[in-house]
């Protein structure tokens, strides 16, 4: 007689799973989202870029000293992606008075919702982040920025896509193309995050049998 299987549910693991195919079915399907109810854009690769550039702290080596820097920066990301003006690129260092005032009436508003700003650019980044590669190397001495090796490999996986739309494509699209070229290319796994999250309990069950 056949033992009878328990059906065992994985913490965490269906949650996981339902959160992982909402964040991509919305990267094809939605081109903004609300943080602490401002109106921002899908984080692209070029904000990346930018944010890094004019030195926010999530996108730098950075170390929060108090919850008001880390909120500026959360305010900071959030008007960069939002629809206020901005400086042009070679205004950029230069804030207008008209790039002012909006930046003071969107930093005022956010001030109010601290924990919504919080919670909202920490879902943000986390949903952003999802699908990116992690870690990795070039095979030796990196001979170029990040992008070029990430538009290289589109282009070997057969995607013809410019510069420019590689750049302003939604990452949490990107990543998904590129976790497809680079399994096409190099054969390199795509896991998810709940498979983790399975290996994990099954590793649990196994050091209590031991």
């Amino acid at each position: 007689m056949a033992a009878d299987l328990k059906v065992v549910e994985i913490p965490g693991f269906r949650d996981a799973c339902r959160r992982e195919a909402g964040v991509r079915r919305a990267a094809w399907c939605s081109t903004h989202t609300t943080i602490a109810g401002v109106r921002v854009r899908l984080l692209t690769l070029r904000d990346t870029i930018t944010l890094e550039e004019i030195g926010n702290g999530f996108f730098n080596p950075w170390r929060f000293d108090s919850d008001e820097e880390f909120l500026g920066h959360c305010a900071q990301l959030v008007w960069w992606v939002s629809d206020a003006p901005k400086p042009s690129p070679n205004e950029r260092r230069v804030i207008l008075p008209r790039v002012a005032y909006h930046r003071a009436r969107l930093v005022a508003h956010l001030a109010k919702r601290p924990k919504e700003l919080a919670e909202g650019v920490r879902a943000y980044l986390e949903d952003s982040f999802l699908d990116a590669p992690k870690g990795g190397g070039t095979g030796g001495q990196a001979i170029a920025a990040a992008p070029a090796y990430i538009a290289d490999t589109l282009a070997a996986g057969g995607y013809s896509l410019t510069l420019d739309e590689v750049l302003d494509m939604p990452v949490t699209r990107l990543w998904q193309l590129l976790r497809v070229a680079a399994r096409r290319v190099f054969g390199v796994p795509a896991t998810n995050y709940s498979d983790q999250i399975a290996c994990d309990y099954l590793a649990q069950l196994n050091q209590g049998r031991n």
